[in-house]
């Protein structure tokens, strides 16, 4: 599973990699050529780590088009998606996509940075390299508190979360439901605060508070009313808890406290 900067300057990266099961916390803001296909389920693993730019195999395309399913995930991150003719390059083996791969597909993001169907893989990550020069990454986290090497992290999305975030306490945008989850799992956190989105239908709003403790991560919902759900930033400087799991009201949390408040609680638990 091989892995290497092919092109390192001061606009970026252009990483080639056999497959999308290389991607670590390194490739948030590059640009990936990877010899993986393109399937959906491809593209968000590969989403998590927020690269600028992504070459998959289009893998035949297929049926239902499930060999460039990617392209619509990587757009809605706002990620620029390419996928690669699978009879230009070898599935499995970035460096061929990277040296003789042709364009077989693009999302909007990639099409805004001209980038065109027919084009060479290498002439692609130029244009796309130089897009990223003119561009300001959008997803980004924070770390908003710290004390030695626990920190609290502000994160407008839970999909901004990667392994760079192991063990810490995170504030997010997002909203409580179970849903969550799936993208925290692996990273130890040592707490986590969502939007309770209104609580909703069957308090679904909150439903991850359960889940989280099933997992072994204190959990509280913010008061929708107190914090734009969205907005990390915002739930810190004035979001109210509304909600907790029983980890995290062990731990000395409780509906009504400042966000804040009940962060650093879990910090220094």
């Amino acid at each position: 599973m091989k892995k290497r900067v092919a092109v390192e300057d001061e606009r970026g990266k252009i990483i080639v990699m056999d497959t999308a099961a290389s991607m670590s916390s390194d490739e948030t803001g590059q640009i990936i050529v990877a010899g993986s296909h393109g399937a959906e389920t491809t593209a968000r693993h590969m989403a998590r780590y927020l690269p600028f730019g992504v070459f998959l195999n289009d893998a035949g395309v297929g049926k239902n088009q499930a060999g460039i399913s990617c392209l619509h995930v990587f757009d809605v991150m706002n990620i620029l998606g390419v996928t690669v003719d699978c009879m230009s390059a070898r599935i499995g083996e970035g460096e061929d996509h990277y040296a003789s791969g042709i364009v077989s597909a693009v999302n909007p993001q990639a099409e805004k940075a001209r980038i065109r169907v027919g084009m060479g893989v290498a002439e692609a990550c130029q244009k796309m390299i130089k897009a990223k020069a003119s561009s300001t990454l959008l997803y980004t986290t924070e770390v908003v508190y710290q004390v030695g090497n626990k920190r609290i992290v502000l994160s407008d999305s839970i999909s901004f979360l990667n392994e760079s975030h192991q063990g810490s306490v995170v504030v997010c945008g997002s909203h409580c439901s179970h849903t969550t989850l799936e993208w925290t799992k692996g990273l130890r956190l040592k707490g986590i605060f969502l939007n309770d989105a209104g609580k909703g239908k069957e308090n679904q709003g909150i439903s991850g508070l359960q889940a989280y403790e099933k997992a072994g991560v204190p959990a509280a919902a913010i008061d929708c009313m107190t914090a734009m759900i969205g907005h990390a930033r915002d739930a810190w400087e004035g979001g109210l808890i509304s909600a907790v799991n029983p980890l995290a009201l062990r731990l000395g949390v409780d509906e009504g406290m400042s966000v804040q408040d009940a962060a650093k609680k879990l910090l220094n638990a």
